[in-house]
């Protein structure tokens, strides 16, 4: 992309950097778990909301420790800062995690993401990652669609990460991956 530049910032320059996490989706993917004799069903099914749902939190900091040795980059566009990402290489499972991927407003649908995404799974093939893994919230559905495009799967649910009513709120916590 003509213009776009991504560069590895060391953490130490970022120390007192908030993440920004908004997003709006007129969608969520409705999560519903039923017990059976032998087991469990798991559904997920994509609903509307009854408005625009708007997520805007912006209370994390980027860096922190249980983020580990994480890399991260920023993406300009033109000179601009446009995004971020970061990521670990976590050793014990040799999987990457994609801790944020951020692309600000107004810089959205203009290939930041995937180029952010490319240098991800180029940097996975770097250090003989097996896979990628990232966390999405089952309420953002334009992020589900994009990590479908880059071909991430469902591998996981957590119902109640975020708050013991994450269901009801339609806010599931769901692990995707990419097995390389």
């Amino acid at each position: 992309m003509q213009g776009l530049e991504i560069k590895r910032i060391p953490r130490e320059e970022l120390i007192d950097r908030v993440t920004i996490f908004s997003y709006e989706s007129d969608s969520y993917y409705r999560v519903t778990i039923n017990e059976k004799n032998d087991g469990w069903s798991i559904d997920l099914k994509r609903k509307e909301f009854p408005q625009t749902f708007i997520k805007n939190d912006s209370t994390d900091k980027l860096v922190h420790d249980f983020k580990g040795d994480s890399e991260i980059y920023l993406a300009y566009l033109d000179g601009k800062e446009a995004g971020q990402l970061q990521i670990e290489f976590q050793e014990y499972n040799k999987s990457i995690r994609v801790w944020d991927i951020d692309i600000w407003p107004g810089y959205r649908r203009k290939g930041i993401g995937k180029a952010l995404m490319d240098l991800c799974k180029k940097r996975a093939v770097d250090i003989n990652a097996r896979r990628i893994v990232l966390e999405v919230q089952s309420s953002n559905s334009k992020a589900i669609e994009f990590y479908l495009a880059m071909g991430f799967k469902l591998i996981g649910l957590d119902g109640s990460h975020y708050c013991n009513d994450d269901m009801d709120r339609g806010e599931v916590r769901l692990e995707m991956a990419i097995h390389l």
